[in-house]
């Protein structure tokens, strides 16, 4: 969950959810000095002056560093121990300006003012309430250092300035009976401030109540003389006289004026999260801190790979559940179609209109050009606070366009590749279950009592799915949609490697799709081809491991292109790094490629083939032969 440093109340720090024990004024002091700035550096001199109120001791200097040295041995203790970095001439808190509510209130409201001069009131009102909800109390309401008084004061003055404007907004859009209350409590506790006073005479005015208007003008006036000795300002002057004319300018008189500035849309288009959801703990927090961790100038982005089957989109979709409700302005989820069986990956122009269409333009209204519709995408997440999901992707090309524009944005993206070129801070790969997650998934999948029973047959089921969510999970559907089944006639199937692609699909779950969907991914040709072909031949081979010479020496071809076509392959996750040089199969990869191999050596001939003759593929006679000298695999070299 993060670090969280909350002073528009108590002062409060929160670890993970839990209160982090900070005590003693000057560190409160640096640390709220720090945290103000979040993401910028603090000279030593400020928080000298600041903190130690422009000490002359000699020893200030070394007490700063103490205190700096405390504060990242208390935050080491919380596993963030390199929040406080030193720069030159002074110290940076690393800390996205959102886990700090004086600085994300600030952030809110420039969005609000942003969105409202953009005419997007509604959105204005949901950040200005935003913005508003985060307060407690009195700034700093239990530091008595006199740097906290300043800081209490300044903080205060953009409450009642944002609180200002938020009223203003409601008035232009015809709230104002519902704003009378709160503007005469707010005019009775600050009785000098003019704004509310000009905003109280407008909101009576409009509720056809100009006497009681003009009554608030003359108490302004009694009480600036008395106790300041000055007149009203202009502002409140000109109401004055406005409402003693009846200026037409006071009134709401057209409908496009009396906007309503009820709840706006806020997109929530997650897929339900998986209740199984088994193991993953460090993925998880790895992933939530990458979402929620963001730097102050640029949207957090993460990017989850693996292979097919391995649990990516459940992961990502898992997460986001998590920490949706950081999102003030919702979620967006785009399934970009990389690895779907039957259907082309989207373009990201086709991507960016159904994202644009989401946050609320017509379909009309999105550009035609991808270039226009990447700027439209830009300029509308410039100053929102999403969360866009990217399920899916083919490769960084595909995605680029579609990551939002602003800081208070995060992104998570899953792929089959890695997405090495968007110059990420990380990528989390994703490995496949070990036995004990996996059979603690299969059970939470399966009705206990059955797997309860036959605990040795449900061990088998659970190895044969090779660590895999996705087989799990047809094998457990496979159960359900047979109650009267049991389990140890669903592992004599899958101990079979000849029928376990079979048993793995249900409905519209597909093992074999799944692997099959890769071959989409591949280039296009020549190198599509050799890639294929090398699958192909690896189908044929017993070896634990392969190598580029191993394929040349079936293939014929220079070491060089059996070494690309491996790449490819490797990719596209239908193999596996098994070190500098060497590629392996998993288990159910394996069975698919020879199921492949068999299918493409026997392959009928084509109809223009003379009778009688079949078609020979490329290095057919080698494949062939080596094909003879073996055995069907060992069951424990299938499982792998």
């Amino acid at each position: 969950m993060g670090l969280e440093i909350k002073f528009l109340g108590p002062w409060e720090v929160r670890a993970d959810g839990e209160p982090l024990r900070l005590t003693g004024e000057r560190r409160v002091g640096v640390l709220a000095k720090l945290a103000l700035n979040a993401g910028r550096p603090v000279s030593a001199e400020e928080l000298l002056i600041q903190v130690w109120g422009r000490s002359t001791a000699t020893t200030a200097g070394k007490q700063l560093h103490i205190v700096v040295s405390k504060l990242r041995s208390l935050l080491a203790s919380h596993r963030y121990d390199d929040l406080i970095t030193t720069v030159s001439g002074g110290y940076q808190l690393n800390l996205a300006r959102e886990r700090v509510d004086a600085t994300l209130f600030t952030l809110l409201a420039e969005q609000a003012r942003t969105a409202q001069a953009q005419g997007e009131l509604a959105r204005a009102d949901a950040l200005f309430q935003r913005a508003l909800s985060l307060w407690r109390g009195e700034a700093l309401a239990d530091v008595t250092a006199s740097w906290a008084e300043f800081e209490s004061a300044r903080l205060e003055e953009q409450r009642l300035t944002t609180l200002e404007d938020h009223m203003d907004l409601r008035l232009a859009g015809g709230d104002h009976y519902a704003l009378l209350p709160a503007l005469t409590a707010h005019t009775a506790t600050h009785r000098l401030r003019e704004r509310p006073r000009a905003q109280l005479m407008l909101a009576l005015y409009r509720a056809s109540r100009p006497s009681e208007a003009l009554g608030v003008f003359h108490e302004t006036r009694r009480l600036m003389v008395e106790e300041l000795g000055i007149e009203p300002g202009a502002a409140l002057s000109q109401m004055q006289q406005a409402v003693l004319r009846r200026d037409p300018t006071l009134d709401l008189v057209s409908p496009a004026q009396r906007t309503s500035l009820g709840r706006p849309v806020i997109p929530a288009e997650l897929p339900s999260d998986t209740p199984a959801f088994t193991a993953r703990a460090g993925e998880i927090a790895w992933l939530r801190r990458s979402l929620t961790d963001a730097s102050p100038q640029s949207p957090a982005v993460a990017a989850v790979h693996g292979p097919a089957g391995v649990g990516k989109s459940a992961l990502a979709v898992h997460v986001a559940h998590s920490v949706a409700d950081r999102f003030a302005d919702g979620v967006l989820y785009v399934d970009l179609h990389a690895v779907t069986p039957g259907l082309p990956p989207l373009s990201s122009f086709e991507a960016l209109s159904r994202l644009l269409r989401s946050l609320g333009l017509g379909r009309s209204a999105v550009p035609p050009t991808l270039d226009g519709a990447a700027a439209r995408y830009r300029s509308l997440t410039s100053t929102r606070n999403l969360l866009v999901v990217l399920d899916n992707a083919l490769d960084s090309a595909q995605v680029r366009p579609l990551i939002p524009a602003g800081p208070g944005c995060a992104v998570v993206i899953t792929s089959r590749q890695i997405m090495a070129s968007l110059d990420l801070p990380g990528h989390l790969r994703l490995t496949r279950l070990g036995h004990a997650d996996g059979a603690e998934l299969f059970t939470r999948l399966t009705e206990p009592g059955r797997v309860a029973t036959e605990p040795q047959a449900a061990r088998q089921i659970v190895r044969w799915c090779g660590g895999l969510p996705l087989a799990l999970r047809i094998a457990a559907a496979r159960l359900a949609a047979r109650p009267d089944r049991a389990l140890a006639q669903l592992a004599r199937q899958l101990a079979d490697p000849e029928r376990r692609l079979d048993a793995l699909e249900h409905a519209d779950l597909s093992m074999r799709d799944s692997l099959a969907a890769a071959f989409q991914q591949l280039p296009g040709e020549p190198a599509g081809s050799d890639a294929v072909h090398t699958f192909s031949v690896l189908g044929f081979l017993d070896n634990l491991t392969h190598t580029a010479s191993d394929v040349s020496a079936f293939t014929g071809w220079p070491e060089h292109r059996a070494e690309a076509a491996l790449n490819h392959l490797l990719d596209v996750r239908l193999v596996e790094s098994a070190g500098p040089g060497r590629y392996w199969l998993p288990g159910l990869i394996r069975l698919y490629a020879r199921e492949r191999a068999v299918r493409e050596t026997f392959r009928p001939a084509p109809a223009l083939t003379p009778p009688g003759r079949r078609m020979t593929p490329p290095g057919h006679g080698r494949v062939r032969a080596a094909s003879r000298r073996i055995l069907a695999p060992a069951e424990a070299t299938a499982c792998r």
